[in-house]
């Protein structure tokens, strides 16, 4: 025995072993660490947007280092053929969202969410002790390093023998991976709007965009948001005179250079633009009309062919997973009407930075409002526009004159009243508010009371068709 300790360092030996331990428990707590705003959609049927626009779908399988979509059925590559998609950790910064439809569940699934939901917002007592342990655990996580360094300190010294500078070191890289594997990130700010409704700010884009949702989780690189009506953008290809549908209950019909769009689903629809053909180029004709729920409408626009298609936002309910760096979670929501809904859902959007498209189509809207300046379309059009690039007090003068003659406008004006509606919210909401337009937007904007056997009553009294619309040319 004398002879090996004569060959061998003990300390050396003991340093050796004390790193390889370390090492295995520090790989293992790492690999049970996976994203807990994920973890809530592993096994269901996802569908994940990037940044770039590219859309894939399938069963999320997670690990700690990222996750696997599994699609339903293989798909056919130019010179492969796949069955998933990967997503790796550094890659979490390119997703823009990771969506879940409520509304295409399978029983099961909705039953296995809702048992979900009930087990986090209403945890039992061990649960509960369970997560208040985390969030202990991680705000004390300084203190606690500091700790297990005067702990692991002291036991060196009766091993001091033994325990070289290099072993001392991994204790402290030991005590820090011990403690940022007991809890996520904490925030304390965040905890107070858990299961609460709360409006986010989403950016999509150079545009960002408000959504009304229950929050129910978050971690260092994602919120997790339930129940949120998404307005999902969705094309009807015009191909002949025959009826498309998209959707659930869209349909379009052309005859000439006429649209006949026909909305069967409960949700109000709003046809945003008509695209002339699908080239990243083409030109697009602002529409920008709702179309309530078992309404049909017509609408002519200038020029309407085989290859154009409409463009439009219908409505979705979803849940999604967010990361952090597009979206901020900005008011509390239980206080909002219902009325208000509808507004948040179509949020127009602010262009956070310069648009040279959106420049050039202001300048062609004035000049086209110039020859025609009682047109209600190109005032709301151009009130629109301008609203997106926050002038807003020229923008409530265009769209007040586009409601002036709201019955001139295929939905009778509802889609203005929604931009009216969302300049006075934004503008309540800035430091140094504009009385005035605050004041004009509730003067001048009829509130409509509700439909009745498929009829509008304002607030004076009138009694104005919707069950069908037409656009003057």
């Amino acid at each position: 025995m004398n002879a090996f300790f004569e060959v061998f360092d003990v300390s050396l030996l003991a340093t050796g072993a004390l790193i390889i331990l370390i090492t295995m428990l520090g790989a293992y707590l790492r690999s049970r660490q996976r994203d807990p705003c994920l973890k809530a959609f592993e096994h269901y049927h996802v569908t994940l947007e990037r940044m770039d626009g590219k859309v894939i779908w399938g069963e999320m399988e997670l690990e700690a280092t990222g996750f696997e979509l599994l699609y339903r059925d293989s798909v056919q590559d130019s010179n492969h053929v796949e069955s998933s998609y990967v997503v790796y950790g550094h890659e979490f910064g390119e997703i823009q969202a990771v969506y879940r439809y409520v509304d295409d569940l399978s029983p099961e699934d909705l039953a296995q969410r809702q048992q979900d939901l009930e087990r986090y917002f209403h945890p039992r007592p061990l649960e509960r002790l369970g997560r208040s342990t985390k969030h202990f655990f991680t705000m004390a996580g300084d203190s606690l390093t500091e700790v297990l360094g005067m702990v692991m300190g002291r036991l060196r010294k009766p091993a001091g023998r033994y325990i070289g500078e290099v072993s001392d070191d991994q204790f402290k890289r030991f005590s820090t991976a011990v403690v940022g594997s007991v809890g996520a990130v904490y925030d304390p700010l965040l905890e107070r709007f858990v299961g609460h409704k709360v409006v986010v700010e989403l950016l999509e884009g150079d545009v960002s965009h408000e959504h009304v949702a229950v929050f129910k989780n978050y971690s260092p690189d994602f919120f997790e948001l339930l129940d949120v009506q998404y307005p999902q953008p969705r094309a009807l290809h015009l191909d002949g005179e025959t009826d498309q549908t998209v959707g659930k209950g869209i349909t379009a019909r052309r005859e000439g250079n006429t649209l006949h769009v026909m909305n069967h689903s409960s949700q109000p629809v709003l046809i945003m633009s008509l695209r002339t053909s699908d080239a990243d180029d083409a030109e697009e004709e602002m529409l920008n009309v709702v179309v309530d729920g078992g309404e049909t409408i017509e609408l002519h626009p200038e020029q309407c062919t085989d290859e154009s298609s409409l463009i439009v936002r219908v409505v979705r309910e979803l849940d999604m997973i967010v990361p952090r760096t597009r979206c901020v979670i900005r008011h509390r929501a239980d206080r909002y009407e219902p009325t208000v809904i509808p507004e948040i859902i179509f949020d127009l959007g602010v262009i956070l930075r310069g648009d040279s498209r959106a420049d050039a189509k202001e300048m062609r809207l004035r000049r086209q409002l110039e020859d025609l300046p009682h047109s209600a379309i190109l005032a709301s059009n151009l009130g629109t526009v301008l609203m997106q690039q926050k002038k807003y007090v020229e923008a409530q003068k265009f769209l007040q004159r586009a409601y002036d003659a709201r019955y001139s406008l295929p939905d009778n004006g509802r889609r203005v009243q929604m931009l009216l509606h969302e300049l006075h919210r934004r503008n309540s909401k800035g430091p140094q508010q504009s009385m005035q337009i605050a004041s004009d937007v509730q003067r001048h904007t009829l509130y409509v009371n509700g439909r009745v056997d498929g009829h509008v009553t304002g607030e004076v009294g009138t009694r104005v068709d919707v069950g069908t619309r037409t656009l003057p040319g």
